[in-house]
């Protein structure tokens, strides 16, 4: 039996103590001696208190220290457990796009189950689902179908430390172990404090992060050499596959729609080859290009590219399986912009898949080193307290601290107020 609050047994013990002290504290009527001039002395009840070797009231006494000790114990929650192994794992499994190789990456977790070692094993992605037995990781290894959610690294911590809950109380240590890409895209500004809250050191396994780059999308047709943004799709291939990108120079049309509503990605460039206006800045992320563009506005939807002054200059509207992006910036014909890099790699953003576009690159070795954090593995009894693991025993030495309450105060009526 282990308690998650030992303190509380502590103080139960230091009262039950003073409860026995007071015990030893004797309080009697003296004896009566017949004297003449006792008539004179005021007709009072008359105490004296004296140290005695053995507590009286034995019975009050005991329903008094059962009372604290049971309710002492209640508070500290005891928690029958077997017998404690030496360690435990929690394995975080990335199965999102940002991984290479989800079957490579399953291997690896796998090689981390071995036996006598209780393992709970996580998969995620934008999500977090417990696998509950060696059947589930046999369905993962037969779906292999291609994942399009970026993976959240915050929301798979948050059920490690649920995870961890159950090994605590049985398991000396507990070992995180992450095996993730750790790509950019999967830490957020929650995911420093959410890591600060698992109370020791994660181990990162790394595996190959899938390039998300130009090559892995397709063209439905070939550009014309004349683009101005032909020089940074020049990689892409050109086959009409299902989820190809269709790149117009104008504004879109029902085709397009169709063609958008079955899985594929249109790129509308309204305002290519319109008169430049004066210099202006474009951003799209981390990436800005100041040149002499012509300024339109992008119609309603999701922004993906600003101008300076925060108006959008490209948005996308999500369409059936696809989507539709309508960019109004105005690319001059002749100059070297279509050559920039931060041009280039705000094209390559405007082709990527619909949705949220999220960093497939890896973290930069600050934010691993924070993940990773320092010292040992957690202990089970950190998690445990730290997680609220319920006690079992808690109502029954809540009832039997009130069963002594009562009969301690039934047994207080019988007595006369000296002995009370």
């Amino acid at each position: 039996m282990s308690f998650l609050a030992p303190w509380a047994l502590v103080i139960g013990g230091l009262a039950a103590a003073g409860a026995v002290l007071l015990h030893l504290v004797a309080r009697q009527r003296p004896a009566a001696y017949l004297f003449p001039t006792t008539r004179f002395i005021p007709d009072r009840r008359t105490l004296v208190s004296r140290v005695v070797r053995r507590p009286r009231d034995p019975v009050l006494l005991a329903l008094r220290v059962g009372l604290l000790l049971s309710a002492a114990a209640a508070f500290a929650r005891p928690v029958l457990t077997s017998s404690r192994q030496p360690r435990a794992r929690v394995v975080m499994l990335d199965r999102s796009r940002a991984v290479a190789s989800p079957a490579q990456a399953l291997a690896q977790a796998r090689s981390f189950i071995s036996e006598g070692v209780s393992v709970r094993m996580i998969t995620f992605d934008t999500a977090a689902t417990l696998v509950p037995d060696a059947a589930g990781l046999d369905s993962l290894a037969a779906d292999s179908r291609p994942r399009a959610a970026m993976g959240s690294l915050t929301a798979a911590l948050v059920a490690a430390e649920r995870a961890a809950s159950s090994l605590g109380a049985t398991a000396d240590t507990i070992e995180l172990l992450v095996v993730s890409p750790i790509a950019a895209g999967e830490l957020d500004a929650a995911t420093d404090s959410v890591r600060a809250r698992w109370p020791g050191r994660i181990t990162l396994v790394r595996v190959a992060a899938r390039v998300d780059s130009v090559q892995d999308r397709t063209l439905e047709r070939a550009l014309d050499a004349d683009a101005p943004f032909a020089p940074a799709l020049r990689r892409m291939r050109v086959g009409g596959l299902p989820g190809a990108v269709r790149v117009r120079r104008g504004a879109a049309t029902g085709a397009d729609s169709a063609f958008a509503r079955a899985g594929g990605i249109v790129v509308a460039w309204d305002t290519v080859g319109a008169a430049a206006e004066r210099p202006a800045a474009l951003v799209m992320g981390d990436d800005v290009v100041v040149a002499a563009m012509g300024r339109g506005m992008a119609p309603d939807g999701r922004t993906l590219a600003r101008w300076s002054d925060g108006s959008p200059a490209a948005s996308e509207r999500l369409l059936g399986a696809g989507c539709v992006r309508r960019v109004a910036v105005g690319v001059p014909l002749a100059g070297d912009l279509p050559l920039r890099p931060a041009f280039q790699r705000i094209v390559r953003g405007l082709v990527a898949p619909c949705g949220e576009v999220v960093s497939t690159a890896p973290a930069d070795s600050a934010a691993v080193a924070r993940l990773t954090g320092t010292g040992g593995p957690a202990t089970g009894r950190s998690l445990a307290v730290g997680l609220g693991q319920r006690s079992p025993l808690v109502p029954w030495l809540l009832g039997l601290a009130l069963a002594c309450a009562i009969a301690e105060l039934l047994l207080r009526a019988r007595m006369t107020p000296e002995r009370a």
